[in-house]
């Protein structure tokens, strides 16, 4: 899948070939944003915006911004927030050196909207491999959350280890039931839901896949060197070993608008292949989520002990 790159010249759009992304709806500059604002940073020396699309590469896009802003990665402060690893503290935006939208003013809000100097981009990826990310971070990697209530079956195991391919099928299939409890969480939100694809005149959709040739422009763009690296990568299994065909069926049903509106692909897959981990594996999770318990129970002191109470 290719990059999507639009400029205007003299007022007139010139002619863009297709180049992955077909068919994208979009407004004239405007500003007329009403439904994203603190996932709208804004780097106002370089003239780049990015719109936060979650399980689409936002840890290392974040570090980018930070990077454009002429943050070293070294300064970056210490979260008392509740990340499992320090490359998430980016996600603190009480730490992040780019503001959002929302915390800008009026005339920059409107040029950053509006300007063709303006650089407005959004990373999207396929749904089929963003839905298996989601439910491998939430369920078997990152803290514990309200996410853990939401209607799901328990993981599946085989001889006591974890066959990860059947226990993610049984949740695509609770995820299809109830999708209005779990598509209101961000990593299970379609895509073109939370960057306002049809507020934001972007002039840049890039697919994870292109990244490199996207931190490069970034590099020439900002006058720094942008090489934040790949965060949150996750277990290593690949979404083509875990779906059958009633699985993607269901991403596709999910994630329809996705698929319809991004040009991204339906595609037939010859699996499932196996993906039962082996004892150390399954043990090694075990370790991941009582560590995962035991900084929610720092977190939770450090929140008390500021608040005034006891820890």
């Amino acid at each position: 899948m290719g990059l999507l790159r639009r400029r205007r010249t003299g007022g007139a759009e010139p002619a863009v070939p297709h180049v992955g992304f077909v068919d994208r709806p979009t407004p004239d500059a405007t500003d007329r944003l009403v439904s994203l604002g603190a996932t709208v940073y804004v780097v106002e020396d370089a003239k780049v915006l990015y719109v936060q699309v979650f399980k689409a590469a936002c840890s290392s896009m974040l570090w980018a911004m930070a990077q454009m802003a002429g943050m070293d990665p070294s300064e970056h402060g210490l979260s008392t927030q509740l990340h499992v690893t320090r490359p998430l503290t980016i996600h603190d935006v009480g730490l992040h050196p780019v503001p959002t939208i929302d915390q800008v003013d009026p005339a920059l809000r409107h040029e950053a909207l509006t300007s063709p100097d303006w650089m407005r981009v959004a990373i999207v990826r396929d749904p089929y491999s963003r839905f298996y990310s989601g439910w491998e971070s939430r369920k078997l990697l990152l803290h514990h959350g309200p996410w853990d209530a939401y209607p799901q079956p328990p993981l599946v195991h085989v001889d006591g280890r974890l066959d990860v391919g059947a226990s993610f099928r049984a949740f695509a299939r609770a995820a299809a039931e109830h999708r209005g409890v779990w598509q209101g969480d961000f990593h299970f939100a379609q895509q073109v839901h939370v960057m306002a694809l049809d507020e934001i005149d972007l002039t840049d959709l890039v697919a994870t896949t292109d990244l490199p040739e996207l931190f490069a422009r970034l590099s020439e763009r900002s006058g720094r060197t942008i090489d934040p690296g790949r965060h949150n990568e996750g277990l290593g299994i690949s979404f083509e070993d875990v779906y059958d065909a009633e699985t993607a069926a269901i991403c596709e049903d999910l994630f329809a608008e996705d698929f319809a509106r991004l040009g991204f692909a339906r595609r037939t897959f010859d699996g499932p292949r196996p993906t039962v981990l082996d004892a150390t594996a399954t043990a090694a999770l075990a370790m991941i989520d009582e560590r995962n318990k035991r900084i929610e129970d720092l977190v939770g002191a450090i929140a008390r002990v500021e608040a005034g109470g006891a820890p």
